[in-house]
């Protein structure tokens, strides 16, 4: 487009920029005139790149730092020129500055002029109002002409359309085409031409914003896509929102209610501020309003004098409260202030608004994400748990297999009472030691559970005895006292396991003690309600928060750092739930917690206990022991030989063969893990030779073996097992003979 037509003398012109086109081109097209034209061009810049303006001045064909030189274009400061100088009531400048150049043999001069610092500073309509009608007067009496840069992007169309009254004419730019109104120079009428790019600028606001909106949230996702938790993700947020000038400086309030304690993340926020925000109440002050409106905005002249008093000390024109909310889950409260008379919060609230409840979307998310992290890092803790405990399990069934074999057998060679004792308290340790380790090797395999009737309140006692090393005698050595109380009622039975029974009230009583750092008191209380028994262990202990509560059976979870796994509470209330009982806590900070479980009562008929050990010499058998571990084979050895069986046994692969081809035998108990060959593989060819032969597989492997393993194997027995359990097997084979 020509513009020669458009310049001259006396002549002014909005010139309309943005974000994304800062104009620089129309510039230098404006510059070329006025240097053909033998004028003083003069740049009052901004932000404006000044190799751009050199770039398109080459393009008309001239060199720009001969130019600068040379006096025919000065650089110079806006920001000096409209707020130092204030120009705008110092318009004395400008005429001065006409008659230099005159005087310097300049035909006029040509002004080029970015507002927009101007509008940062000390904006207000009169004073631009009394400025524009000066330069009326000194446009008519000189030589003069000139562009005002207003950035559409910050100024804002209404704010634009709002002083065109005061000049009439202006440039603008759609794409690479440049539109101009002159009022003396129209195809359309001045309304009608307002008209036209009023709707085209409107609409471009409009795509502007939403482009704005995309590309903050954007860049905001990638600020916050690496943050740790929620209070981190807010604080980016607050940073981002003024650090992109939207706002001067911010506060956040995480807790949105009147009833929490609030809990501030500040961003230059003057101290003063702060104190003010606390003092006066200001949450409980708007709070009532968030009921009836999306956000709050404040204007300096609209509030109370001892607040406006502050407010103008630091310069504030403008704050917006806006909540950090997706549908009806509050995060908090940002809060906002604004320096800048012309970017105010107000004209940016919406979008401010939207930008909050999409950081409150994101958080839902990342803490959505985050459950599912835990869930699978949880997942695969669990996973290498249980593949180590179940080779540590399996080594322990090995150690516990002779234990509970020799005891027994020591027991049937014995009269002395003392020692039988003994080995029955022994015996009773083995048993709880291997049930132990099957509770270990859950972790690992799912089996279903022997389960049998448990006197509750008995279970109850022996778990204080078991206990009273800690809560007993190291109190003494940490000089503190704690006592046990037991009020015992209810004489109920429950089904479960002994061993599982005792470790729910073991673990409790342990966390107790471990909660009374000064001493104290726990007491345990038992009694039937309904077709329920109620237990409830009590302390007056340290307590605990709303926070710990709420995660205290969750696996891995400790306030004890090395002290404690977190596993305690968390086997605690699997072993509850899998007994279909129920257990829950109250606990406050500095007064204790008190546990309640509730499980099913159940009745039950005591039968006689039965002769283990009697066995005939005419049902004797022959039976092979394979096992790589010595002291499990002599074991497993001795017990059969005293249920009066004929056993070998061998401990080298390499001697099987040659044992079977010299004694017939009616049973093999063999190992599954042997060395370089498993006790399936073994099972296979002893059938395919001997398919007589019954095959009884010793495992203290908890896991599941394949179908098409079980055809060759006639019984399972899982180690440590008893006199009792060995009996029962054997039985089997006698039952088919």
């Amino acid at each position: 487009m020509e513009l020669d037509k458009y310049f001259k003398d006396g002549v002014r012109y909005h010139l309309i920029s943005s974000d994304d086109d800062n104009v620089v081109d129309i510039i230098a097209l404006y510059f070329d005139w006025a240097l053909r034209n033998n004028k003083k061009c003069i740049f009052y810049r901004h932000n404006q790149n000044i190799n751009e303006l050199e770039f398109f001045l080459e393009q008309c064909g001239y060199n720009f730092n001969f130019l600068v030189e040379g006096g025919r274009l000065v650089i110079d400061s806006a920001y000096d020129y409209f707020v130092d100088k204030k120009v705008y009531i110092n318009t004395h400048l400008l005429v001065e500055t006409i008659k230099s150049a005159l005087a310097e043999g300049f035909s006029g001069v040509a002004i080029v002029a970015d507002r927009e610092c101007f509008f940062e500073s000390e904006y207000a309509e009169d004073k631009l109002y009394y400025y524009e009608k000066k330069l009326d007067d000194i446009f008519k009496s000189y030589p003069v002409s000139a562009l005002s840069i207003y950035n559409i992007d910050k100024f804002g169309v209404d704010g634009f359309f709002a002083i065109t009254h005061l000049n009439p004419n202006f440039i603008y730019k759609v794409i690479n085409e440049i539109f101009v109104h002159n009022k003396d120079i129209v195809s359309f009428s001045y309304e009608e031409t307002l008209g036209i790019v009023y709707t085209f600028l409107k609409r471009r606001e409009k795509s502007v914003r939403e482009n704005k909106i995309f590309g903050f949230i954007s860049n905001l996702s990638t600020e916050i896509s690496y943050k740790r938790d929620e209070r981190e993700i807010i604080e980016t947020t607050l940073k981002y929102i003024c650090n992109t000038n939207y706002a001067s400086f911010g506060l956040v309030d995480l807790s949105p209610s009147l009833e929490q304690v609030s809990d501030i993340i500040a961003y230059n926020v003057p101290e003063k501020m702060i104190e003010l925000y606390y003092t006066q109440q200001i949450k409980s002050r708007i709070e009532k309003y968030f009921n009836k409106v999306k956000y709050i905005l404040i204007n300096t002249e609209d509030v109370e004098e001892r607040f406006k008093e502050i407010l103008n000390k630091y310069n504030i024109f403008t704050c917006a409260i806006l909540p950090i909310k997706y549908n009806d889950i509050n995060f908090g409260y940002l809060w906002l202030a604004s320096r800048d008379v012309n970017n105010t919060l107000n004209e940016n609230a919406e979008f401010l608004y939207k930008v909050c409840e999409t950081v409150a979307k994101m958080i839902l998310q990342f803490k959505n994400y985050k459950k599912i992290q835990d869930g699978m890092l949880l997942a695969s803790k669990l996973q290498a748990l249980g593949e180590l405990t179940g080779g540590v399990a399996h080594e322990f069934n090995n150690i516990l297999t002779p234990i509970l074999g020799y005891v027994q057998v020591l027991k049937d060679k014995i009269d002395d009472n003392e020692l039988i004792k003994y080995l029955d308290m022994i015996e009773e340790s083995a048993k709880d030691g291997a049930k132990i380790v099957k509770r270990i090797q859950e972790f690992s395999s799912r089996r279903n559970k022997v389960v049998e009737y448990v006197d509750i309140d008995k279970a109850i006692i022996h778990s204080v005895e078991i206990t009273k090393p800690k809560w007993a005698y190291e109190a003494q050595v940490e000089d503190k006292k704690i006592d046990v109380l037991l009020d015992l009622k209810s004489g109920a039975f429950v089904e479960g396991i002994v061993t599982e029974v005792r470790e729910v009230f073991v673990n409790l009583i342990s966390n107790a003690v471990d909660a009374m750092p000064n001493g104290g008191k726990i007491e345990i209380n038992s009694y039937n309600e309904d077709k329920y028994v109620v237990i409830k262990v009590k302390d007056n202990g340290i307590g605990m928060s709303k926070e710990v509560l709420s995660r205290i059976f969750e696996p891995f979870f400790t306030t004890k750092n090395e002290r404690g796994n977190g596993l305690g509470l968390h086997i605690v209330y699997n072993i509850i739930t899998s007994m279909d009982g129920t257990i829950e806590v109250e606990s406050r900070e500095n007064y204790g917690s008190e546990f309640t479980i509730k499980l099913p009562i159940r009745e039950i008929k005591v039968k006689e206990k039965e002769n283990t050990l009697s066995c005939s010499e005419s049902n004797s058998l022959k039976i092979l022991i394979i096992d790589d571990q010595v002291h499990v084979a002599n074991a497993v050895n001795e017990m059969l030989s005293l249920l009066g069986h004929d056993c070998s046994v061998v401990t080298d692969n390499g001697e099987i063969e040659h044992v079977l081809k010299s004694k017939s035998f009616d049973a093999v108990i063999c190992d599954l893990a042997m060395p370089g060959i498993t006790g399936v593989e073994i099972a296979k060819r002893i059938k395919e030779q001997y398919p007589k032969t019954f095959f009884i597989l010793m495992t203290g492997w908890l896991g599941k073996l394949k179908e098409e393993d079980l055809i060759y194997v006639d019984e399972i027995m899982q180690k440590p097992f008893s006199i009792e359990e060995l009996r029962k097997a054997i039985e089997k084979i006698q039952a088919v003979r």
